[in-house]
């Protein structure tokens, strides 16, 4: 995927719309069986978070977050407008970096397409729609929740999490808040 998605750096501008044909393509070869085996080991993976944030788990990142690959693979959608071609170009270098550099335990689920559905969704709430990469009402330990006020986005975890190397803060919209 990285390597078609680097392939647009050619183009003099990257629309939205071709960076949402390549987030297409790789979506369509998400199969149900592995969203469904995404979700358990999401699910497995926070079994020991507080029961009070597991419903908000759910709701929040598993419908908006494996239940958008299907909306991206069949998305008629027209987008206006073009990504910012150097922050583009720095998230899909820092992606394809992430992803070399997993370690023995992520590996395992290469077979699944874990990490693809991430770095689609990652790219497309990104660059295609502009929303932070956690939706807006995320909630995080202490009742924080990522917010959208006068079509500026909020997170309370972003300057904690910005500097590490395995999360994807640097590149979301929202600000910390």
């Amino acid at each position: 995927m990285f390597d078609d998605l680097k392939k647009l750096e050619a183009n003099e501008k990257i629309s939205k719309n071709d960076v949402l044909e390549v987030l297409k393509k790789w979506a369509k070869k998400i199969s149900v069986f592995d969203i469904m085996t995404s979700t358990y080991k999401f699910r497995e993976a926070c079994k020991y978070v507080r029961n009070e944030y597991k419903g908000h788990f759910d709701d929040i990142y598993v419908k908006n977050f494996y239940m958008r690959v299907g909306e991206i693979a069949h998305s008629q959608n027209n987008y206006e407008g073009y990504v910012p071609k150097e922050k583009f170009i720095k998230a899909i270098d820092f992606f394809t970096t992430q992803d070399k550099n997993r370690d023995k335990e992520e590996l395992k689920y290469t077979h699944n397409n874990q990490r693809t559905i991430y770095y689609i969704i990652c790219v497309y709430t990104t660059f295609i729609v502009e929303e932070p990469i956690h939706h807006v009402g995320s909630t995080f330990p202490g009742h924080t929740k990522v917010k959208e006020i006068n079509g500026k986005f909020y997170c309370p975890v972003k300057a904690n999490n910005t500097p590490n190397s395995k999360a994807v803060c640097r590149f979301c919209l929202s600000v910390q808040g």
